[in-house]
């Protein structure tokens, strides 16, 4: 088995107000595991303060958990006073046992979830609660300390004039914000909101104060931070014995992971004392584990996860939330996508990919993770991406364009979102999108809404002339993408709508092209492919960095000694021929030795060949029901003239 880490920064998308002050980033540690059946990752993710893991030693402690997994996978207490790290090496075995993909468990049902309100201004605050409360939320969390406690009271009576508590749960954290002095006094002023709970309301420690207050406070209390330091059972029963909480609330991250938070469960239960689990601002790594240990034990009431939606730059996930229910898209490509996550993040340096035919017949090749980084860092300059950009992943995640629209979100931290790849991705979203990448029968079923989109690349196939007139006046900017495998996607764009429109490809930065003897262009990336990558795309090249695409060298015909290419006649057709699919293509002849054919999906209509040169003109039309094609809409020529 091999292990490596590596470390993350998130970036929350607006400042979080906790009890311990206002954080813009977050940390987190990655440990993916390696063995010949697959990979298995997992995160660390301590907090600041309130973790008891030693900061200063994190990455020397992963150094060493990387040089021998398997004795810290077996030896239960040798991370005892780094639970973090203990949960991730947990998280990333469990998943590497399952097959990988993020499986740490299974699928699971809705999980209810409280919605959180974090602290600020009281503006601030009730603007949260008036959202939550619109989204249909059943059960609210709020954080109380930060603001004077009349202001508190203020907002809690504000909520419970409208709503009841069979409308809304409301629950309140104090995280340790109240002295012991005047614990009982804000209890019994908070009693009147009717709530389910209050969490932490004074300073871990405090065990005879603490005692104290749950057998008299009229409100019931959830201790949370009281216990993170108990890494012994024995200090976790005297404490658990002593002070008889009504309820604890479990953090997988901060107390060691779901086998340690099993043995507080299996201990609050000798106890008959109630519990519920929380997230820790992990990020969707993290929080998908957690989601599916939760699911797995079926708690009764609502629990305290995260949205996942904190993060500007968070790891691309199945879970979304849905009026109060933390809810996971379970369709194949998900696991793809976790599944590479977990290889991107691995030791691995290259992958293995199958090319579709560009440079000659499908192959499989070797692709180094420093150029598809490069390739990234091409595409983040060219379109002005930066981090906390909204992207759309709506192409397959097994062909290079999928790959790399993940790797862009990973490598750039964009708040990526991933749909189920279909030929009307958008039908389902009213959202807005900063950068999507399509195939064009993708754009063509998505003009009602592309609008809402700032950047679209085009790929996969060539962009004809009616979906062009259709896009010339959409204020989106769109372009068509020229690459294919062995470049990593694009190395050459054009704007196809708009004023800046244009029918010649221009070079990302760094990328210069030349033709061969056959008019065929030969690509030369050395960051991207150390060798010149010679096509079948023939050219017209107009400089080192720009050229006019004809056609391709494979789809040539020769007949009576004359050689032309489909793609000319077809872009001269397509002026003719609109709303239908059609393409030019050869069939033998014996005079000729190939002979012009177009083939036309549909029923019969009149064709008109005026703007065609004599040798150009079809000496054959066919008329097919439906073209055969690929899962991404591309015709596919050759199965389709089978057909004839």
């Amino acid at each position: 088995m091999k292990a490596n880490w590596l470390k993350r920064t998130l970036y929350f998308k607006r400042p979080a107000g906790t009890s311990r002050g206002v954080m813009k980033t977050r940390e987190v540690w990655y440990v993916i595991l390696s063995n010949k059946s697959g990979k298995g990752i997992g995160e660390c993710a301590p907090l600041p303060e309130l973790s008891i893991d030693q900061f200063e030693h994190i990455e020397s402690q992963l150094e060493k958990v990387c040089l021998r997994p398997n004795y810290y996978i077996k030896s239960k207490d040798a991370l005892k006073f780094f639970p973090s790290i203990r949960f991730g090496l947990e998280m990333a075995y469990l998943d590497l046992l399952n097959g990988g993909g993020q499986s740490y468990y299974s699928r699971y049902k809705p999980i209810n979830i409280n919605g959180l309100i974090w602290m600020g201004s009281s503006d601030f605050m009730i603007k949260q609660i008036e959202q939550k409360l619109q989204e249909k939320w059943k059960c609210i969390k709020i954080k109380i300390g930060s603001l004077s406690f009349e202001k508190d009271l203020e907002i809690l009576n504000l909520i419970r004039s409208k709503y009841s508590r069979s409308d809304i749960e409301l629950r309140v954290d104090a995280n340790g914000a109240f002295s012991t002095e005047e614990a009982k006094y804000k209890l019994k002023a908070l009693s009147k909101f009717d709530l389910h709970s209050i969490e932490q309301p004074i300073m871990a420690g405090q065990w005879d104060a603490l005692s104290d207050l749950c057998r008299t406070s009229p409100i019931p209390i959830a201790l949370d931070e009281e216990l993170i330091p108990l890494v012994d059972s024995s200090n976790r029963e005297k404490m658990i014995t002593k002070v008889k909480p009504q309820y604890i609330i479990l953090k997988p991250s901060l107390l060691g992971g779901f086998s340690e938070c099993e043995g507080w469960i299996a201990l609050a239960k000798k106890n008959k004392i109630g519990w519920w689990i929380t997230s820790a601002l992990e990020s969707n790594i993290g929080l998908n584990a957690i989601a599916q240990w939760t699911a797995k034990l079926k708690p009764k009431g609502y629990q305290g996860l995260g949205t996942g939606q904190l993060f500007s730059n968070n790891i691309p996930s199945p879970l979304s939330v849905n009026k109060g229910q933390l809810i996971s898209k379970a369709y194949p490509m998900i696991k793809e996508v976790q599944s590479f996550i977990s290889a991107w993040f691995s030791l691995e340096e290259s992958f293995t990919l199958s090319t579709s035919g560009s440079t000659g017949k499908p192959k499989s090749i070797f692709i180094k993770k420093e150029w598809m980084k490069y390739s990234v860092e091409l595409t983040r300059k060219t379109f002005g991406l930066e981090r906390g950009h909204s992207a759309l992943l709506c192409l397959p995640i097994n062909y290079i364009a999928g790959k790399m629209m993940l790797v862009r979100s990973l490598q750039i931290g964009l708040d990526l979102t991933i749909v189920k790849p279909s030929l009307n991705p958008l039908k389902n979203i009213e959202r807005s999108f900063d950068f999507i990448a399509m195939i064009p029968a993708q754009l063509e079923n998505s003009l009602n809404k592309i609008s809402k989109t700032n950047t679209v690349i085009v790929g996969g196939g060539r962009v004809g002339n009616p979906l062009l007139e259709k896009i010339k006046l959409i204020p989106t900017r769109i372009y068509e993408t020229y690459g294919m495998t062995e470049t990593l996607t694009h190395v050459a764009i054009k704007r196809i709508n708009g004023m800046n429109k244009t029918e010649i490809f221009s070079a990302l930065n760094g990328i210069t092209f030349e033709k061969d003897d056959r008019d065929c262009l030969i690509i030369n990336a050395k960051n991207i492919n150390p060798n010149p990558i010679i096509t079948n795309d023939m050219v017209e090249l107009i400089t080192k960095t720009t050229f006019k695409w004809i056609g391709r060298f494979d789809n040539i015909i020769n007949s009576g000694g004359i050689k032309i290419s489909p793609e000319v006649i077809e872009k001269k057709m397509s002026k003719i021929i609109k709303n239908r699919r059609f393409f030019i293509a050869a069939l033998k002849d014996r005079h000729l030795g190939e002979k012009v054919i177009l083939v036309i999906e549909g029923n019969k209509i009149n064709i008109s060949y005026i703007d065609l040169d004599k040798f150009e003109k079809p000496k054959e039309i066919y008329f097919l029901p439906k073209f055969k094609e690929s899962v991404s809409g591309k015709i596919l020529r050759k199965q389709t003239l089978l057909l004839i």
